[in-house]
């Protein structure tokens, strides 16, 4: 008959069992037999329990703890442009791909709208006013604004050579007012468009004039000038240089 190790130790004191050291106390017994599995089958025997747990309790974590986080790292949806460049829109073009894209106004070509759509392209800004584009783009499942309903601005195309811009250059502070209104509220709120942190106008954009040609070259060059600028922080002076540059530029180089 073989008798337990166990058998033959000495309680009520402090004893050192298999080279490990116990303390006299109430759990003395559990010690003694933790000792002993562990030098028959190793220390891992007390540890997959433990493990699994861990686990479970990471799992759970993860689906139901963090379900928002799991949302924001969706993988975004690329932009089949192939069927884009089927349809033959003029001046076209993809500025930043699977964001920003620029062409002709389609506000009579319900067919292009809906192949817009069906390319990926989730809003459309039109940089001037045209009957029935807002129809048609929401019918075909778009989200759509002229630039002149942006914040309820007034924000025209002819802008641009005319006070906003002077209004920057002079007053480079005014933009970032965050009560401001009117037109450089219009302004702020077309970048932030484009920059695709609108939650009403989410990406990817397609925006352009009547051709997609001068007036939307230059609207996307401004953009290209305020994209990165804090938008509660005064303009800086180098954008406040390209700023004079630019208006200069359409004063001088640009057929309107």
């Amino acid at each position: 008959m073989n008798i337990s190790p166990i058998a033959n130790v000495n309680f009520g004191a402090s004893i050192v069992y298999k080279d490990r050291y116990i303390e006299d106390k109430q759990d003395q017994t559990t010690d003694i037999i933790r000792a002993h599995l562990e030098e028959q089958f190793g220390p891992q025997i007390f540890y997959y329990n433990q493990l699994e747990k861990e686990k479970t309790l990471k799992i759970a974590a993860k689906h139901y703890f963090f379900p928002r986080e799991a949302q924001r790292t969706k993988k975004k949806k690329n932009v089949n442009l192939p069927l884009l460049k089927e349809q033959g829109i003029y001046s076209f073009c993809e500025r930043r791909k699977n964001e920003l894209y620029t062409g002709a106004q389609l506000s009579n070509e319900p067919e292009k709208l809906k192949a817009l759509k069906k390319a990926g392209i989730n809003s459309v800004v039109s940089l001037v006013i045209y009957q029935d584009y807002e129809q048609n783009a929401k019918e075909a499942g778009l989200n759509f604004t002229d630039i002149f309903d942006l914040g309820n601005s007034g924000l025209n195309v002819f802008d641009i050579r005319e006070n906003l811009i002077k209004q920057l250059i002079n007053h480079p502070d005014l933009y970032a007012d965050e009560d401001i209104k009117g037109k450089i509220a219009g302004l702020k709120e077309f970048v932030n468009v484009l920059n695709g942190k609108s939650k009403d106008f989410p990406p990817p954009v397609y925006f352009g004039c009547q051709l997609g040609t001068d007036r939307t070259f230059l609207w996307y060059q401004l953009y290209q000038i305020l994209k990165d600028e804090p938008q509660d922080k005064p303009l800086s002076p180098d954008v406040v240089e390209q700023l004079v540059k630019y208006s200069q530029e359409v004063e001088e180089c640009f057929r309107w």
